[in-house]
């Protein structure tokens, strides 16, 4: 097991101009990260073609190693011609991430920001076959890397244990075998489904875990403010009218160290990264957040 840290949770910085890629990667190792994870925001690795080597370079130089590569895509509800660009896009995503050495890839296959009535089960099960064949071509792209593709828990369409398990049942029919999990455990909390229940549901299928933590609530604490979207540093609604915000993991009010007792009782070895979505400054909750996960999780 190696414990590490996405660089999404500095990301503010880095959009902002106020840190550079290389020094966010910098700051990760130099907190104690052993496996780090590239998001690009901020981060262009596709169109810089120098920055995925010297990324590498400041990660290994300062006792760490980028593992893990997130990307956003969206298949759904496209037309022919839009469908086959994202494919391009995602493409050049895998090129770039294989230049960073990464083994795993997380790549989504639903957009994150679909009207709640589009995410009903009917339309999931509906899309099943173009999500299957969406991962069966991005494994077969990813395969010459030796990249592993990660689908997470992400969004409100192919969330929550049933329907990520559904999914992975039917590649694993296909005998795909670059592909697997990576399992979120605060995003169930978006779909309304306890995390305790469904990390033990997927556990064992699970490839890398993302640690987070969120404050729950059942009225505005901000009112007014709160859509399903909104996750720039405040609260955001669930599928079903839940109130969530990010907190410093271990200080909000998921149970944490119940479900840390639960990834260690099934023998997970896989990479572990702690993913900081809270409101207060991002350096103080990401060190803070990533102190607790070594603290649960043994090391």
């Amino acid at each position: 097991m190696e414990l590490g840290i996405s660089i999404y949770g500095i990301s503010r910085k880095i959009m902002t101009g106020e840190m550079s890629p290389e020094k966010g990667v910098e700051w990760l190792a130099e907190t104690g990260a052993e496996v780090i994870e590239i998001v690009p925001f901020g981060i262009d690795i596709v169109e810089n073609k120098n920055l995925a080597a010297e990324l590498n370079k400041i990660a290994k130089e300062n006792g760490s190693v980028i593992a893990n590569y997130s990307l956003n895509a969206n298949f759904l509800m496209l037309n022919h011609e839009d469908y086959n660009l994202e494919f391009e896009r995602v493409k050049k995503h895998i090129d770039a991430a294989a230049k960073l050495e990464v083994k795993t890839m997380r790549i989504d296959s639903s957009s994150y920001r679909r009207k709640p009535e589009d995410n009903t089960i009917e339309n999931f099960m509906s899309d099943l076959s173009v999500i299957a064949e969406v991962y069966d071509k991005l494994c077969g792209y990813a395969k010459q890397y030796n990249i592993t593709v990660l689908l997470e828990n992400h969004g409100f369409h192919i969330n929550g244990s049933d329907r990520v398990g559904i999914v992975l049942n039917q590649i694993e029919q296909e005998k795909i075998e670059n592909f697997s999990c990576q399992l979120d455990i605060g995003n169930f909390l978006c779909v309304d489904e306890n995390p305790e229940v469904a990390v033990k549901r997927l556990i064992n299928k699970a490839g890398a875990i993302h640690m987070k933590d969120f404050y729950i609530r059942d009225e505005d604490c901000d009112p007014g403010d709160a859509t399903q979207f909104d996750c720039s540093g405040a609260w955001f609604r669930s599928q079903h009218g839940l109130y969530l915000r990010g907190s410093i993991l271990c200080q909000g009010d998921m149970r944490i160290g119940k479900i840390a007792a639960l990834i260690k009782q099934s023998g997970f070895d896989g990479n572990i990264y702690l993913e900081y979505e809270g409101m207060e400054d991002c350096f103080y909750g990401t060190k803070v957040g990533f102190e607790n996960m070594k603290k649960l999780l043994g090391k």
